[in-house]
């Protein structure tokens, strides 16, 4: 796999699933931009919560391929491993995919994500254990401090200068 990081700035994403790990997908996206419809009968209290102070879509049904069609990322968390399997194998070629609970369905991998001004350290364990992601990403936050933040972030604004 190839790690990158993709401008998700108004791109259409779709999340099928309303619990825990669907929420926590939903944060991830909503901080990049992202344009999001959640497709579930129900949803978490977080997830609820998430949709109401964002104003995002909710559509309450089951997920159907349909629903993803026009998707730029869709993210595949339902509790119904026939329902991700089925979305996943109707997506075109051109659409990223992320099947939670199997991650080899899809064709990418949500990884822990450190964001410290313009910092930016994603880890990975190419979905073998996301426990173990997100330790060792507790591990690598510990090494990134203020006065490196401050450095990264002048480099920055020098690099883009005043026209850009």
């Amino acid at each position: 796999m190839l790690p990158l990081h993709i401008n998700l700035s108004g791109k259409q994403v779709v999340i099928a699933g309303g619990g825990r790990i669907a929420a926590r997908r939903l944060r991830t996206v909503l901080d990049e931009g992202a344009s999001v419809t959640v497709v579930s009968p129900e949803v978490s209290a977080a997830m609820l919560e998430l949709i109401e102070k964002h104003r995002i879509c909710w559509k309450r049904k089951k997920a159907e391929p349909e629903d993803a069609e026009d998707a730029f990322l869709v993210i595949l968390a339902t509790d119904d491993p026939e329902t991700n399997k089925r979305i996943a194998d109707s997506a075109r070629d051109r659409q990223l995919v992320n099947v939670a609970s199997e991650a080899e369905r899809g064709n990418v991998y949500v990884p822990k994500i450190i964001k410290k001004g313009n910092i930016t350290i994603s880890v990975s364990t190419n979905g073998a254990s996301p426990g173990h992601a997100i330790e060792l990403a507790g591990r690598i936050d510990g090494l990134v401090d203020d006065q490196l933040v401050r450095e990264i972030d002048e480099l920055f604004r020098k690099r883009r200068g005043p026209n850009r």
